[in-house]
C-alpha cells in the first residue's frame, strides 16, 4: 500500500533527527580532551637496553704442585735451593710464627709440597709429617700464614693373642703387629716383668687394642686398651684409663698404677753380661772385686733412661767409671749409670729429671770390656740388687676418679673376656 506523502516526510525528519544525536555523541571536543589530559594514564617510558657487561676477571694462573721427600741431611734451605725457590721466601716462612720455627728441624721420610710461580716465588707449601699431620703455609701479600691440619683416623677395636716360644718380639712379628707393638706392650708391664730375663716358652698375652684406619685403609695400631700377660703362671692385667684431665695411664683392675716409682731396667738391652755379685772376679784385673750393680749389654749409642724421677747430683768422668751419672731420688734412693759414651744434651748437675727421660747413651768408657750400661741401685746408701730390691708401692687411682675408673675398666675387661671366649672374631692367634 502506498505511504502518504505526509507520512513519508515524518519518517525522513525522524531519521535525520536520530542521525544528528548520534553525531553529537561521537563528536570529539578539543577542550574536553585538554581537560581530561591530566586524568589519562602516563605513557610508560621506553625500556632501557641491557646493562653493559663488565669484562671477565682473568682467573689466577694455576701452577702444578711439586712434591719432594726429605732426604737424609736435608734442611729446608737445601730443599729450597734444589727446587729454585727464592731465599727471601725461605726466611719469610721460617719467621712466620711457631709453625715456621718447627721447620728448623725436618726429618727424613717426611714430605714437602710446593706451589710456586714462574719466577720461583713460593705461593703455597705443605709439610707432611705423616698421614695424619700436615703443616701448611699460604702466601698473603708479602708474608706467610701457617696452619696445622690434623686428621683423626677411624678406630676399630681388635683382639689378639700370642703364645711366646722365644721372645715377645718374635711373637708380635709373627702375628703381624711388629716390634713397635711389642715395645709398647713391654713398657706397660716393665715395672713387673723383664721381657728379656723373665719370659719363658709358653708364656702368653691377650690384648685388646685400637686399629687405625684412614679413608678405609689400615694405617697402624692405636692405643692398647687392656692387656693381660701370663708370665711363668702368674697373670698380670693392665687397663688403660684416661682421667678428667685427659691424662691416660695403665692400672691394675684393683686401681693400682702400673707406673711404679722405679724402672726395673733403665735401658733396652740385649742380655745381662754381668749380674749383681759381691764376690765377682773382675774380668780385667782377675781379682775378686764386688760387682755392686748389673751390666746391661747394648749397642753403643742406645739411650739410657732415668730409672725414676729425681735430681742429677753427679755428671762426671773417672778412669774406672768412664762417663757416669748419679741421680738422687728423694731421701732414701740413689741410682748410678756408668760407662756412658756421652751425656744427653744440656744435662747438668742440679737438674730435675723425670722417669724415663734420656740422660745418656750406652758406651764402653772407663774399665769396660765392651759396650754396656753398669747400673747401680742404692737404698739408704747401701747397694742393692736392682732386679730383686723391694720398690716403693704404686699409687692407686684417686678417690674422685674411682667410680669412672671402675665403669670404664669393667667394660674393657668384659670385652677382653668375650674376645678370649670367641677368638674367631679376633685376629689370628699365633703360636
Amino acid at each position: 500500500m502506498a505511504i502518504p506523502n505526509r507520512h513519508l516526510v515524518l519518517v525522513i525528519l525522524l531519521a535525520l533527527t536520530l542521525a544528528g544525536i548520534s553525531i553529537g555523541v561521537r563528536a570529539v571536543d578539543p577542550a574536553a580532551n585538554a581537560a581530561n589530559a591530566t586524568d589519562a594514564a602516563p605513557v610508560p617510558a621506553p625500556l632501557a637496553g641491557p646493562p653493559a657487561i663488565a669484562p671477565p676477571i682473568p682467573p689466577k694462573p694455576k701452577y702444578e704442585p711439586v712434591r719432594t721427600p726429605v732426604l737424609p741431611g736435608d734442611t729446608l734451605s737445601t730443599i729450597f735451593k734444589r727446587h729454585g725457590l727464592a731465599d727471601r721466601d725461605l726466611q719469610l716462612v721460617l719467621r712466620s710464627g711457631p709453625l715456621g720455627k718447627r721447620l728448623a728441624t725436618i726429618h727424613p721420610g717426611h714430605e714437602f709440597e710446593f706451589e710456586h710461580d714462574e719466577h720461583g716465588n713460593l705461593l703455597h707449601m705443605k709439610y707432611r709429617l705423616g698421614r695424619l699431620d700436615t703443616v701448611e703455609f699460604e702466601r698473603v701479600g708479602d708474608a706467610f700464614q701457617g696452619a696445622e691440619v690434623v686428621r683423626e683416623p677411624d678406630r676399630l677395636s681388635k683382639y689378639t693373642h700370642g703364645v711366646i716360644e722365644q721372645s715377645l718380639f718374635q711373637t708380635c712379628q709373627r702375628i703381624g703387629l711388629g716390634d713397635g707393638f711389642a715395645q709398647r706392650l713391654a713398657r706397660i708391664f716393665q715395672w713387673d716383668i723383664d721381657f728379656i730375663l723373665d719370659i719363658r716358652a709358653g708364656d702368653e698375652f691377650h690384648v685388646l687394642y685400637h686399629e687405625l684406619y684412614l679413608d678405609d685403609e689400615r694405617i697402624g695400631v692405636g692405643d692398647i686398651l687392656v692387656a693381660q700377660v701370663v708370665n711363668q703362671g702368674e697373670v698380670y692385667t693392665a687397663a688403660r684409663y684416661e682421667n678428667d684431665a685427659g691424662v691416660a695411664e695403665y692400672y691394675t683392675p684393683e686401681g693400682a698404677n702400673m707406673h711404679k716409682t722405679f724402672l726395673r731396667a733403665p735401658v733396652d738391652y740385649t742380655r745381662i753380661s754381668s749380674n749383681f755379685n759381691l764376690r765377682r772376679k773382675h774380668p780385667l784385673w782377675k781379682s775378686t772385686m764386688p760387682h755392686r750393680g748389673i751390666d746391661y749389654a747394648a749397642p753403643t749409642g742406645t739411650p739410657v733412661r732415668a730409672a725414676g724421677a729425681g735430681k742429677v747430683i753427679t755428671r762426671s768422668r773417672t778412669p774406672a767409671n768412664g762417663r757416669y751419672i748419679v741421680i738422687q731420688h728423694g731421701q732414701r734412693y740413689q741410682t748410678k749409670y756408668l760407662h756412658l759414651s756421652r751425656f744427653a744434651r744440656d744435662l747438668r748437675v742440679g737438674q730435675a729429671v723425670r722417669q724415663g727421660q734420656t740422660i745418656g747413651y750406652v758406651g764402653a768408657t772407663g774399665w769396660a770390656t765392651g759396650a754396656h750400661l753398669h747400673y747401680e741401685f742404692l737404698v739408704d746408701g747401701v747397694h742393692r740388687n736392682p732386679r730383686t730390691v723391694d720398690l716403693p708401692p704404686a699409687q692407686h687411682i684417686a678417690r674422685a676418679e674411682r667410680r669412672n675408673f671402675e665403669l670404664q675398666t669393667s667394660l674393657l675387661l668384659a670385652e677382653l673376656d668375650r674376645s678370649k671366649a670367641t677368638p674367631s672374631v679376633a685376629l689370628e692367634t699365633a703360636r
